[in-house]
């Protein structure tokens, strides 16, 4: 599946969204009016609450396949508007996904969790942490559907070793320091991520729903929360490098919540190329829908220190 999209648009001061001869036109006080063509977006992120936009503009969204991010008072995503039915062979794909034995479906996830504790050990080492054997350790030992929970056993060990001793992923945002503010830049970036998950399976025809190993009731995303495992890495690669710099202080600030949207624009190593992020999850997604009707594996994306490790950014569509 080709994507042409690549412009990921941040827009945190007050402005008017209108649809214009098949582009986004852009009106904000006391400035010229900008258009961008609708082909050529990938996402927006609203994070002014003084942002308006047309029904028109939505439609052509939907259409043109663009995800549209909300975000709340602490400029967090807080929604997401995305494509529905986007893919000419919706029911097809989806009859293939709901067939789906639990066989495969933990063969599937068995590969998405050694390839996720694989990226953990990989940053690890790239930071001098000594832990990173431990992890080696667990994904060679990773079975069929992760029957004993090595991915919670690596978690245990990854985020003390890569973020201190005190750190834990339960501790509220903003209400606990370094800590506080190390959890809502990756929540930033997971969401970023996790939508853009979601776009490219509804595109393709999957219903994100449907988990191989996330199942749920109330969660719609399922199957992104599955598919996103191994990209994680990235965005805790780019939060570690945020936090060496010192760019981090007491709130997420805006050049923060830039530098983390900007993750889908990041080098990413996947079957043996390079791809900006975006593109390499459509690779990831597209693998997913072959694998599921074929004895194939998943093409998932592969951290290096010196090639893909989240903070190279993607400068070539060559490879596209």
């Amino acid at each position: 599946m080709f994507d042409s999209a690549f412009r990921t648009l941040f827009l945190s001061t007050p402005a008017k969204l209108r649809l214009v001869d098949k582009h986004m036109c852009i009106t904000q006080e006391d400035k010229e009016d900008v258009k961008i063509p609708l082909s050529d977006i990938l996402c927006v992120i609203a994070e002014s609450h003084q942002i308006t936009l047309t029904n028109a503009l939505l439609d052509a969204f939907a259409l043109n396949k663009i995800i549209l991010f909300t975000c709340d008072k602490s400029h967090l995503p807080s929604g997401l508007f995305m494509p529905f039915l986007g893919h000419y062979r919706t029911l097809s794909v989806l009859q293939t996904q709901i067939s789906l034995n639990k066989q495969r479906k933990s063969i599937l996830w068995q590969q998405i969790i050694k390839t996720k504790i694989h990226n953990q050990a990989q940053l690890l080492q790239m930071q001098n942490k000594d832990e990173y054997y431990k992890l080696e350790s667990l994904e060679k030992s990773v079975h069929l559907g992760d029957s004993s929970n090595n991915e919670s056993k690596a978690a245990a060990i990854y985020f003390k070793a890569l973020f201190g001793n005190s750190f834990s992923r339960k501790i509220k945002i903003f209400t606990d320091g370094t800590i506080g503010i190390i959890n809502a830049a990756l929540n930033y970036g997971y969401a970023i991520v996790r939508g853009m998950i979601v776009r490219s399976l509804c595109v393709s025809g999957l219903n994100p729903a449907l988990g191989l190993f996330h199942c749920n009731q109330f969660n719609p995303f399922n199957l992104a929360d599955d598919l996103i495992e191994p990209y994680r890495t990235f965005v805790d690669s780019l939060v570690m490098q945020m936090l060496e710099n010192g760019e981090l202080q007491e709130n997420l600030e805006l050049q923060n919540r830039v530098k983390l949207a900007n993750i889908l624009n990041t080098s990413i190593l996947l079957d043996s190329k390079m791809y900006p992020l975006n593109r390499a999850i459509v690779a990831s997604v597209q693998s997913l829908v072959h694998a599921l009707g074929e004895e194939s594996k998943l093409k998932l994306p592969i951290f290096e220190e010196n090639k893909s490790n989240g903070r190279e950014i993607y400068e070539s569509a060559r490879d596209v």
